[in-house]
């Protein structure tokens, strides 16, 4: 199954926790076979991350 998804990393995520929490949350829609970042945006007022990730999930 292919899914796009837009999340918000939270505050205190440094940049080398990213690749784990994205698949983190990847895991509660299935278990992820493929996936990138296509986009982030960084808040310019607080350490929030909002991207944007498409994934290919394989469902059990």
């Amino acid at each position: 199954m292919f899914r796009r998804m837009s999340l918000t990393s939270p505050e205190s995520l440094p940049a080398n926790g990213l690749r784990s929490w994205v698949l983190e949350q990847l895991r509660r829609e299935g278990e992820p076979l493929r996936w990138a970042i296509t986009s982030i945006d960084r808040s310019p007022e607080t350490s929030r991350t909002a991207l944007e990730v498409e994934a290919v999930l394989i469902h059990s």
